[in-house]
């Protein structure tokens, strides 16, 4: 299912497919301070514990 926002995939959405999430986020063609607030964003929906390394590793697979 596409994402209602145009963002994420649906199926994303939930805490347990943070491994997913996070390769389906360092693959898309973003800057890293967008990626950033996406990360942010799905951390606070789905209530999961973003790390210091998770936001490094996006931030670094972004353009700047």
């Amino acid at each position: 299912m596409e994402s209602p926002t145009g963002i994420v995939p649906e199926y994303l959405m939930d805490a347990g497919m943070k491994s997913s999430f996070l390769d389906y986020l360092r693959a898309q063609p973003w800057p890293g301070d967008f990626k950033l607030q996406v990360l942010g964003g799905w951390g606070k929906v789905t209530r999961s514990f973003i790390s210091a390394a998770d936001q490094q590793s996006i931030a670094a697979s972004g353009w700047k």
